[in-house]
């Protein structure tokens, strides 16, 4: 299950980028559907048997009101949302505990970073995930400084976005322990050494540096990302991995679970990347048993 995903590579150029903001306003209104379906799937589906603490960072993002802190404890799960999630994070961080207490995990703390993510301006919720990892980086900053032990920070859609600024962000000496973006809003050259095409800026230096174990949940069947992301020849994050399987850093890893997700909200619950997730912190996982073989 560590096995690098060996993908095409990636090539960025100012007519990529020109195209996939043409291409998000295109789709943008079928994506607000989709999103939103899904989530009232999953509000009228979840009864949540965790305690999960929901932390509103909007304020502080914007200038108002106090950073809120995360609890301390020996073993903390933190789930951040996407587009339009900010209504239903709560039961979306309930489906991914779920998947993976289902093979044994446990954590003394669940939280659930709720963030403004509810506008029809995709490009500026997209924008708006720097400051929110920015703020959950301070956050852990207070966390790690207090006593607390082993993170599992994990993001969905935009929230992947989220979590990858977070280890960007986070202070030096920091180390957070599991980062598992799942259906990344985000191109593959992000996380690639070198890459950030026309802004000259990406995630692989926090990576590197601030993350023990970064595993990017991907399904070729995500289409949603699939369309807004990646360009002509070039790679999805959420969908196709990095596409640049020998310049990542040593402590990330793509996961492909196409054989068990279906769609973009399909990683929420699903049981193989619930598994693979739970194994990242420790957990034994019997494959034969658990029937997680595929990944």
């Amino acid at each position: 299950m560590s096995e690098k995903d060996t993908l095409h590579g990636r090539s960025t150029n100012e007519s990529t980028a020109t195209n996939r903001r043409t291409m998000l306003r295109g789709t943008g209104a079928a994506i607000v559907g989709m999103t939103g379906l899904a989530a009232s799937s999953s509000t009228a589906s979840a009864v949540s048997t965790f305690d999960i603490e929901v932390l509103d960072v909007g304020g502080s993002v914007f200038g108002s009101g106090s950073t809120p802190s995360i609890p301390v404890g020996d073993e903390v799960f933190i789930f951040a949302h996407g587009w339009f999630g900010d209504t239903t994070v709560s039961s979306q961080a309930s489906d991914v505990a779920t998947s993976m207490a289902d093979v044994g995990y446990e954590a003394d703390e669940y939280v659930a970073i709720e963030w403004d993510a509810t506008t029809i301006n995709f490009i500026g919720a997209e924008n708006e995930t720097e400051d929110v990892g920015e703020t959950v980086a301070e956050m852990l900053e207070e966390f790690y400084d207090d006593g607390g032990g082993d993170v599992r920070l994990v993001g969905h859609s935009l929230g992947g976005r989220v979590v990858l600024e977070t280890v960007n962000h986070i202070d030096d000496g920091y180390e957070v322990e599991t980062v598992a973006p799942l259906g990344a809003a985000a191109d593959g050259e992000m996380v690639c050494e070198g890459g950030g095409g026309l802004f000259g800026d990406n995630w692989y230096d926090g990576i590197a540096d601030n993350a023990a174990d970064v595993r990017n949940y991907h399904s070729e069947d995500d289409s949603t990302v699939g369309a807004a992301y990646g360009g002509i020849g070039g790679a999805a994050l959420g969908t196709d991995g990095s596409g640049c399987p020998d310049d990542t850093a040593d402590t990330y890893t793509d996961v492909d679970v196409t054989d068990s997700v279906g769609s973009h909200m399909g990683f929420l619950g699903d049981e193989a990347v619930g598994a693979d997730l739970a194994e990242a912190a420790g957990v034994d996982v019997d494959d034969d048993d658990g029937g997680w073989g595929w990944l």
